[in-house]
């Protein structure tokens, strides 16, 4: 198995806990606005896991997807019209840059998980570092795939669309 498929992979399970941790998010939040106005009580924890793990899990893994699809938030300065070597140049600022961000997300982002001890306030059962641990694992898939892009190596960014689109498909064998 090529490490282009193993990304590839790990790409497609980080796609599904995003959105397994949106779905939860929303119904951990719904629950306890029902609880709240219809019962007068509530869940004490779900805001906290909400915001604080949830939310950050959400956020970092769908970063990372933004950056294999390359569909995060673009900026074009120079006008078509430029020459193609400094949109080559370019792009490749853009790489080098997307690889530092990876880069400090996974190293940091070790360092933060080794370096909380103790557990979530209203679910003394959870570790602290929860919170955090979807944070390196978004740094080296942005690392990666920013790195392929640098280096001009083909990473296959259809491998989602064809996954996510082909859901429900028969398939004749």
């Amino acid at each position: 198995m090529k490490v282009r498929d193993i990304f590839n992979r790990i790409h497609f399970v980080s796609a599904i806990l995003a959105c397994v941790f949106l779905a939860f998010q929303l119904m951990i939040i719904s629950v306890n606005v029902i609880l709240r106005y219809g019962f007068s009580s509530g869940i004490s924890w779900t805001e906290e896991i909400s915001s604080n793990v949830l939310m950050t899990a959400f956020t970092f893994l769908s970063m990372a997807i933004g950056v294999k699809l390359d569909s995060h938030i673009h900026v074009n300065l120079i006008p078509k019209r430029a020459p193609q070597w400094i949109t080559t140049i370019l792009l490749r600022l853009k790489y080098l840059i997307l690889s530092v961000i990876g880069f400090v997300l996974l190293y940091y982002g070790i360092l933060l998980i080794m370096g909380i001890k103790g557990s979530i306030a209203s679910i003394p059962s959870l570790p602290a570092s929860l919170q955090f641990i979807m944070i390196p694992l978004a740094g080296l898939l942005i690392l990666y795939d920013s790195l392929m892009d640098l280096l001009g190596f083909e990473k296959e960014d259809h491998y989602l669309d064809q996954k996510f689109m082909s859901v429900g498909e028969k398939h004749d064998r």
